[in-house]
């Protein structure tokens, strides 16, 4: 008996999916798209908040790679003093600039 409610409940999310989905494309206030549709709101926010615990439980953490994007080279600031060759980010606080050249200017 447990399999035949696991698939009526499988079958009614795929359904509602279906529904929520349609609802979001049509570009409807879901007030609007629930009485165009004969659906009532209150069935409509059940199915929508058993969908995203459903999504939420199934849906396993994970890490995406992020790439950081390459800076042009006229987003750079280059500071060559002696063999020290350095460079930031143009938004680098003006401080700590004057900090690291203070620094630099003591090693070389």
């Amino acid at each position: 008996m447990e399999d035949v409610l696991a698939i009526r409940d499988e079958y009614r999310l795929q359904e509602w999916s279906q529904i929520i989905q349609a609802g979001q494309n049509s570009g409807l206030s879901k007030r609007e798209f629930c009485r165009q549709n004969g659906i009532s709101e209150r069935q409509y926010y059940y199915w929508l908040k058993k969908l995203r615990e459903t999504v939420a439980e199934t849906a396993s953490p994970h890490l995406v790679h992020l790439e950081a994007p390459v800076p042009k080279s006229e987003d750079i600031l280059r500071i060559q003093i002696g063999q020290a060759d350095l460079r930031l980010p143009v938004n680098t606080d003006m401080e700590a600039v004057a900090a690291i050249l203070r620094a630099l200017q003591q090693l070389c």
